[in-house]
């Protein structure tokens, strides 16, 4: 279990770090997390299609960060979005 705890969480202008407990470090690319964001907007739940909100975005930033509880993070984008919950079990698997 201790491969989906983040021990260390860290970014710069393009990516996402995080060293997971176990001692595996992944990185993720900012612009694909923030077009590939889960919340039901991006995701089309609202009666639009996937990749409508998202698909137009060509750079980003990102502005912060906060756990949410102990199965997910949710990020502050430059665009004000700030919505999708992205699940560490996700994030992790993602690396494998």
């Amino acid at each position: 279990m201790t491969d989906q705890i983040p021990d260390t969480i860290r970014y710069d202008e393009e990516k996402l770090y995080i060293r997971w407990r176990d001692g595996r470090e992944c990185s993720y690319n900012l612009l694909e997390l923030r077009r590939n964001c889960p919340c039901a907007m991006c995701m089309g739940g609202h009666g639009g299609s996937i990749g409508a909100a998202t698909g137009h975005i060509k750079e980003i930033k990102l502005n912060a960060w906060k756990k949410v509880g102990r199965y997910a993070l949710q990020f502050t984008w430059s665009d004000n979005h700030d919505t999708g919950i992205y699940r560490l079990d996700e994030l992790r698997k993602a690396c494998e």
